[in-house]
């Protein structure tokens, strides 16, 4: 069975060497916000929270993300995610529970177009707005 497990900051240098491919995979698509090793800090320092999919003892896929606290909203942002399976409804359904347990209202993800589809398709979230940026 698959399981979303929370990874205590204490761990993430443990096991990066384990879920770092993940985080390269899904960096690919990414701007320039912030590097691989950037994002280590951040979950090494509990700035952002690692989250895992395990299956049969083996790590399968990692997420980052982090809450954002807004006036009438607690949001959980999903940063980086890549690995086997994670858009699944049974993975989705233990992310959502998992968010909500935290206190999140919602959750969401910046994406380029083909994730937003798949973010639309599997997951339910809807498209609110699009970031554009230009870098002066």
């Amino acid at each position: 069975m698959k399981q979303i497990q929370l990874v205590s900051p204490d761990f993430v240098s443990t096991l990066w060497d384990k879920i770092q491919p993940f985080f390269d995979a899904s960096f690919k698509y990414s701007n320039d916000d912030y590097s691989i090793d950037q994002i280590k800090m951040l979950l090494v320092n509990g700035q952002q929270r690692l989250l895992v999919a395990v299956e049969d003892e083996n790590i399968i896929g990692a997420s980052a993300v982090e809450f954002i606290n807004y006036p009438n909203q607690r949001v959980f942002h999903i940063n980086s995610m890549g690995g086997k399976a994670l858009i699944e409804p049974d993975m989705i359904k233990q992310f959502e529970d998992w968010a909500k347990s935290q206190g999140a209202t919602k959750i969401r993800a910046f994406a380029h177009d083909a994730q937003a589809r798949l973010y639309r398709m599997k997951m339910g979230l809807n498209t609110v707005t699009h970031v554009v940026e230009k870098t002066i």
